[in-house]
């Protein structure tokens, strides 16, 4: 049995693949568009976009109930590809947008998350364990930070290439690449110094903004892949490596808000340097496979693991030491490691159109520490319309629901939270042309 119009219903279920893959768990936004190197055509080129809105927001806060709006930012991820090559051999270059956050906390009781210690009258740094980090009356507490936003992106270039031997029992492909990925970080807190150690009364408060970047670093991907083009038939698995971001540094201000300290007025702003501890972006392997089933049908599936378990905590830091700053803010995740499973459908309607739905699970890598990206359940829908051999168009849609979860004190979290049954939708469109 040969299945026809085999692509264009490829086509289809890759636009829906497309939004599920944007929601996997962790910080993973887009993914290298490598199965551009399997296009017919001498030279192909895409050029896509897709839209996510994560709904979630804290249902509690410290036992403190309330409806504290949605400190999920809503985001977009561009990816671009262009391909060149033949049946035997092919390279691509990409570019995409490979992990980001964004959080605005300041719906949260007092406008930011609650407090923790961010520096000591020792002058020694603040540790990194909850009692450290939540004893913010103890004797040697000099002032406590309350985080109100956070962001960050790393933006991938890169090239993979194919190499391919046709045989009677199909093509096997090697597939082999290197990347580089840079970091930006971005963040606001709200400070407070005591006006003695352990004694709990504002002597100042602050607003810091701290803006910090990381050189582009370097990591590799490699992988195989076996094809039967007359049944539609392709299994590729794909490795792609961890990169760590060591060099995360830049600056930022301290802004006085109000003072009991005469040489520091309302309005002060005190130039800072800001420094990000050690950023892994982790490395993940996955799985895709896709067949004909039948004439103008197609089933797909895909299997990823993440690497989300090397992702332990953060901890941003300022100084200025003519004015005596060296404070830090903490962010614990202890996440573990990360399942993404989906399974796909598509149908070609006739030579221009097919239409795909696929299903989407995303085991959520939180354990307590950081509540936000619990279990995700994802029903996605793709079309694709090939106007002629050159120009072809792709929409996507999904809807997710969201699970609900918990943090705690004694799971790691440095103050406790739940979050509820939440939902997050997504769209994506992209144009591919090809020679």
């Amino acid at each position: 049995m040969q299945v026809t119009r085999k692509i264009i219903a490829a086509a289809a279920v890759l636009a829906a693949a497309q939004s599920t893959t944007a929601l996997a768990g962790g910080f993973q936004r887009g993914t290298a568009d490598t199965d551009i190197l399997f296009e017919p055509g001498t030279v192909n080129m895409r050029a896509g976009m897709t839209y996510v809105d994560p709904q979630r927001g804290f249902t509690s806060i410290n036992g403190q109930s309330g409806d504290f709006g949605d400190y999920t930012g809503d985001y977009t991820i561009p990816t671009y590809s262009i391909s060149l090559g033949n049946d035997t051999v092919g390279c691509a270059g990409t570019a995409t947008e490979s992990f980001a956050a964004e959080s605005d906390y300041s719906g949260s009781p007092g406008g930011a998350l609650p407090a923790q210690v961010s520096s000591l009258s020792t002058g020694q740094p603040v540790g990194t364990t909850t009692a450290a980090r939540t004893d913010i009356f103890g004797a040697t507490t000099a002032s406590v930070s309350r985080t109100q936003a956070l962001s960050f992106s790393s933006s991938e270039l890169g090239v993979t290439c194919r190499l391919s031997y046709a045989a009677e029992s199909g093509r096997y492909s090697l597939l082999g690449g290197v990347f580089v990925e840079d970091f930006h970080f971005e963040g606001t807190s709200l400070g407070t110094t005591y006006a003695a150690p352990g004694f709990p009364l504002a002597a100042v408060n602050t607003r810091v903004e701290v803006e910090s970047d990381g050189g582009y670093k370097a990591g590799f991907r490699i992988g195989a892949a076996y094809e039967i083009p007359e049944y539609a038939l392709r299994v590729q698995v794909m490795y792609r490596s961890e990169v760590k971001h060591d060099d995360v540094e830049g600056d930022g201000t301290v802004t006085v808000l109000n003072s009991l300290v005469p040489t520091l007025p309302a309005g002060t702003v005190l130039p800072v340097n800001s420094f990000l501890s050690e950023a892994t972006s982790p490395q993940f392997v996955e799985l895709k496979a896709q067949t004909g089933i039948a004439p103008g049908w197609l089933l797909l599936g895909s299997f990823r693991w993440t690497d989300w378990s090397t992702n332990d905590m953060s901890v941003s830091s300022i100084s200025n030491a003519a004015f005596g700053i060296n404070s830090s803010s903490y962010a614990p995740y202890h996440w573990r490691d990360g399942y993404t499973a989906t399974l796909g459908l598509g149908h070609a309607f006739n030579d221009e159109i097919s239409g795909a739905v696929v299903l989407g699970y995303d085991r959520g890598v939180s354990t307590g520490a950081e509540t936000t990206y619990t279990d995700i359940y994802t029903l996605a829908g793709g079309v694709s319309f090939k106007a002629n051999k050159m120009a072809e168009l792709r929409f996507g849609g999904l809807v997710g629901y969201w699970t609900d979860g918990s943090q705690s004190v004694s799971q790691g979290a440095y103050f406790d939270g739940t979050v509820g049954d939440d939902f997050v939708y997504g769209v994506n469109a992209s144009l591919k042309l090809s020679f």
